[in-house]
């Protein structure tokens, strides 16, 4: 196995990565210099011939800062682990990045009329953004080709004295092929299933090499800082990279931050982006924008829902009901009412065919109308326009003991709609698989995907746990039909049992 090529082609790669987006967005300007001079001919004055040279120098400082921008956003990290939407809202933020600052120094700078700079602007901006997307998830798609079919591997040695540990790290590799790992064995000095053993921790160094890994990995449940040390020192003596998989990752299934106190590095295991002031800003500033625009777009929609509510049954044409926000903080919900006036509103769980629904009501749940009210939620600060679903404090308290990590959804504000809603998983559907999406949405947060929630939305406002529900219903008939199977099965050999006896 020869690491230092392994590394080398790392190197060659990311190196050609960031000539090909130079090249293609010096190109990208151009060309977009050349349309607009055909839409806003303000230069005829100077031909093009004596405009080239500073042109051209004014268009390659331009695509070095933003490769420098690419940079900084780590848009060249490494291909084989990362997300193809980690790329995407990258290169997306570096881009808009530099359109701010560029639109700010246009007005502060620049002496011929303003269209013509912000249409050039614009065009490169979106045909930039537009090929180089392409040309990472072609990147991406080619090289996980390459490495599902056993090419450009690295090939992993684990140190380990942990099965749970090793179970989960090889079920990660397993389910991604594109990654390009292989674990050639394991060393340690307990039993491990599923690897070969290679031999014991006393044989590390003589491990190393003979079979000259990529990279060490190492998954203990408990081990002492001497120990650990000894085994690093061997590592970095033959020039191998060390990961460790810590024993929380059984806890948590995302990146986390690590801080330093000091100079004692320290891992947040409640980490996540938005805890990010920047992040944060961008969420709240977009939920107050879309939330003002949403209600005045959605306002006919409320007059006639409110008309609706008021006509089907008596009683208040809105439902306020006490949530659980932010930081385990109750607030006050508003929604329209789908209900009859009952004494159960505060605690009742909703099903699909609740009796309690008029059947208005049913028509407003159905297509999400109910929800509306809740704009007023977002606009106040209360709620989020993406985020895990808010539930009253008697089900908080009910479900933080049954179902694991369900208070960590709590760490964010509650949201209209979310990761969980446009899988489907919305009204009487699994609390677990919703706190899954909800844990998944919060760890990897990112403002595009904030968008994709939104503009997916209005395709999944039809209740889509109709599809969950029956889709159960069919599971536990099928599940009742197999054990009166077997039963008619054990009463069979019960009876030819008893008529053997017999004769």
């Amino acid at each position: 196995m020869n690491t230092e090529n392994t590394r080398g082609g790392r190197q060659i790669l990311v190196l050609i990565d960031r000539v090909i987006d130079y090249l293609l967005n010096f190109f990208i300007v151009y060309v977009a210099y050349l349309i607009v001079t055909m839409i806003y001919p303000y230069r005829e004055y100077m031909p093009l011939e004596q405009l080239l040279p500073q042109l051209l120098m004014f268009i390659g400082t331009v695509c070095l800062v933003v490769s420098l921008l690419y940079n900084y956003h780590n848009v060249y990290q490494p291909i084989r682990t990362h997300r193809t939407r980690f790329f995407v809202g990258h290169i997306l933020l570096a881009n808009l990045e530099f359109a701010m600052v560029a639109i700010l120094l246009i007005q502060i700078f620049a002496n011929e009329p303003y269209p013509y700079f912000s249409m050039w602007l614009t065009i490169t901006v979106v045909i930039s953004s537009i090929v180089l997307i392409s040309k990472k998830i072609c990147m991406i798609s080619i090289l996980g080709s390459i490495r599902a079919n056993k090419r450009n591997i690295k090939h992993i040695l684990l140190v380990t004295d942990s099965q749970e540990m090793t179970d989960e790290y090889m079920e990660e590799i397993l389910d991604n092929p594109h990654f390009g790992y292989s674990v050639i064995g394991y060393v340690g000095n307990l039993s491990i299933i599923g690897l070969p053993h290679l031999g014991t921790t006393g044989d590390l160094d003589r491990i190393l090499t003979e079979y000259r890994p990529d990279e060490v990995v190492m998954a203990f449940d408990t081990v002492r800082k001497k120990v650990i040390t000894k085994y690093v020192t061997i590592c970095n003596d033959h020039c191998i990279k060390v990961l460790f998989v810590p024993a929380i990752c059984g806890y948590f299934k995302s990146p986390r931050q690590v801080n330093v106190v000091g100079n004692l590095p320290v891992i947040d295991i409640r980490s996540n982006p938005l805890d990010n002031a920047t992040n944060r800003f961008a969420k709240r500033a977009l939920d107050i924008a879309a939330s003002a625009f949403l209600i005045l777009l959605t306002s006919p929609l409320m007059i006639f829902t409110a008309i609706g509510v008021r006509i089907s049954s008596p009683g208040p044409i809105f439902f306020r009901q006490t949530r659980v926000g932010r930081n385990n903080r109750e607030f006050t919900m508003y929604k329209f009412r789908s209900m009859r006036v009952n004494d159960t509103q505060q605690t009742g769980w909703s099903t699909e065919n609740d009796p309690r629904k008029t059947r208005f009501g049913a028509f407003i749940r159905k297509f999400a109308l109910d929800e509306l009210p809740q704009f007023f939620n977002v606009f106040k600060g209360d709620m989020s326009l993406v985020g895990p679903r808010p539930e009253v404090p008697f089900y908080v308290d009910k479900f933080k003991t049954e179902v694991p990590l369900y208070m960590l959804k709590h760490a964010v504000r509650p949201g209209i709609t979310g990761l969980a809603q446009i899988k489907g998983l919305r009204g009487d559907t699994s609390i677990q698989a919703r706190i899954d999406e909800d844990i998944n949405y919060i760890e990897n947060w990112s403002f595009w995907e904030d968008i994709r929630i939104l503009l997916l939305t209005p395709f999944c406002a039809v209740n889509r746990h109709e599809k969950y529900a029956a889709k159960e219903a069919e599971e536990e008939k099928k599940s009742a039909d197999r054990e009166r199977a077997r039963e008619m099965l054990g009463r069979e050999e019960n009876g030819e049992k008893k008529h053997d006896e017999n004769a």
